[in-house]
């Protein structure tokens, strides 16, 4: 039988498998409407449409793909499955796009049942339509150059009148970034390379970066994708000759750039895995990028933890919450906790936004902790050097045994064991009406903390700093030998609470600026104390 003939058989074992994955990968991989990009001799048009649609389409790809395996020797299981969707995948191309919103942007309903004509490349756009400028462009790259018939936008392919359509369109978002052919990126403040090259962040005084380079859901657009394109305000590419931005050594000098404005490594920027690893350091990425509302700020994170969250608009900063919450139950390393501001309204232990993961340039109240960047005098800072130096810190800790690995969440509170080590407060100074610097002794070690809140009162308070990446050894211990400074919870009590409340519940974890971290003198052997937070 020719494997022509065996494509149409039913009973052909490989044929189903084929067609399952063909149907399956649409449904669950691909955008729920596209835009259909024809042309002909005369104009460009685009329409939009659904799944249906697509598989209508691509109804021959399931034959194609047939005879292309039925020709090899696959071996039965997951590896011949994963196989042939990764063929599906490269015969189903889309173009994605990547971009900050502007005015007049196209919506859904203003395309839906409508064939739209793409005016010609020299034909004019209205000024006060730039969104429509923006989407024709868009679409006549997507075809013209990176040859996609069909191409997804975020301001006209999702249906945000219906709830199901947007909760899907939001957790499927990384997924359908990751599966697209190119994602085109466009840095509408963003001359020319040359005007890209003089791009600086974190510098006073420096030249802006691209707003681009600052929206929450641009971070996951940048690095889902396996293949990316940008252009700048001109739509001219920024390096010519390469239809890939990411892998390409002459665009390589791009990527470098890039790392150097947001402070991700070029391993990540070259080929990024999802997953619940690295936290301080993927928050660290989202720290400085804003999004207009609330709840994308954790929302436009789910993708790059790979975890799934219930879509609520309306919740606010509760959603950064949840969020929290479901990397607490999957992650189990100290450095969750490095983290400094304002806590969460949900839970003391729990910060309040990723911005609580920025690293602070240590005032010269903590003069024990500093940034290795250079050019650094801010104290607040995403320069490269201050992100090494979170990256050190982990990576020096990460191949011994520290701290609690089995923290938890509970109806109580945070559930966490540390070394709790009380101190005695020395000394307040530099106060502002929200902050003061205290100056804490203990017999092994000094800390210092810019305490942020309400004042403490002198005699009020018992106070104790917990520990959290202690060494592990019947109970636990700091010592000098390690050679970096131990971070911890800063930690108050009541004096006068009743006897009766167990140890566990009376500690409550204080406010700082910065990270408490310290260095001891002599080495400190305690047993553990269990708290909850």
């Amino acid at each position: 039988m020719s494997a022509f003939a065996a494509a149409t058989d039913s009973h052909d074992p490989l044929q189903n498998l084929v067609q399952d994955v063909f149907n399956e990968y649409i449904t669950n991989e691909m955008p729920i409407h596209l835009l259909h990009i024809t042309k002909d001799d005369e104009e460009t048009r685009f329409q939009l449409v659904g799944r249906d649609f697509v598989r209508e389409h691509f109804k021959n790809v399931p034959v194609a793909v047939y005879i292309y395996f039925s020709e090899e020797m696959l071996v039965d299981g997951e590896e011949r499955e994963n196989r042939i969707r990764e063929r599906v995948k490269k015969e189903l191309k889309y173009a994605i796009f990547s971009h900050r919103w502007s005015k007049q942007e196209p919506l859904y309903h203003d395309i839906l049942d409508q064939t739209m004509e793409i005016a010609d490349d020299q034909e004019p756009v209205p000024d006060d339509q730039p969104g429509w400028k923006k989407l024709q462009h868009f679409c006549r790259i997507a075809k013209d150059v990176h040859d996609c018939e069909f191409a997804w936008s975020d301001t006209c392919c999702i249906n945000k009148t219906s709830s199901s359509e947007l909760d899907e369109s939001i957790r499927s978002m990384f997924r359908w970034y990751r599966n697209s052919h190119v994602c085109l990126a466009f840095l509408s403040e963003t001359a020319d390379f040359a005007a890209f090259q003089l791009q600086e962040k974190g510098q006073s005084g420096g030249k802006a970066v691209d707003a681009w380079f600052e929206r929450g859901w641009t971070l996951q657009e940048l690095l889902a994708p396996s293949q990316i394109k940008f252009y700048g305000s001109n739509w001219k590419p920024l390096i010519k000759g390469s239809t890939n931005d990411r892998c390409n050594e002459d665009s390589k000098v791009i990527m470098k750039k890039i790392s150097t404005l947001t402070g991700i490594h070029m391993n990540d920027l070259e080929s990024f895995t999802p997953g619940m690893d690295r936290v301080p350091e993927k928050m660290l990425w989202a720290s400085k990028r804003r999004t207009t509302r609330t709840e994308d700020m954790a929302y436009s994170l789910i993708g790059i933890f790979d975890i799934s969250l219930m879509i609520t608009y309306g919740e606010g900063n509760r959603a950064f919450f949840r969020l929290m919450e479901e990397i607490i139950k999957r992650y189990d390393k100290w450095d969750v906790f490095l983290w400094s501001g304002p806590r969460s309204r949900y839970n003391a232990a729990l910060p309040n936004t990723p911005d609580c993961y920025t690293p602070r340039c240590y005032a010269p109240c903590c003069p024990a902790l500093h940034c290795t960047a250079p050019d650094c005098t801010a104290t607040d800072c995403c320069a490269p050097g201050c992100i090494k130096t979170l990256r050190d810190t982990i990576g020096l800790t990460a191949h011994y045994e520290f701290g609690d690995r089995r923290f938890a969440l509970t109806n109580h509170g945070l559930e966490i064991w540390v070394l709790l080590l009380a101190v005695n407060l020395e000394g307040i100074s530099e106060e502002s009406p929200d902050s003061r610097c205290l100056l804490f002794k203990h017999e092994h070690f000094t800390v210092k903390a810019r305490h942020i809140g309400a004042k403490p009162g002198p005699r009020d308070r018992n106070w104790a700093v917990g520990v959290l990446d202690y060494s592990v050894g019947d109970g636990g211990y700091v010592d000098r030998i390690r050679g970096i400074p131990y971070t911890a919870f800063l930690l108050s009590s009541n004096k006068h609470v009743p006897d009766h409340l167990p140890e566990t519940a009376r500690w409550k974890k204080e406010m700082t600026k910065e990270v408490v971290r310290f260095y001891p003198h002599d080495p400190v052997h305690e047993p553990l104390t269990l708290l909850y937070l």
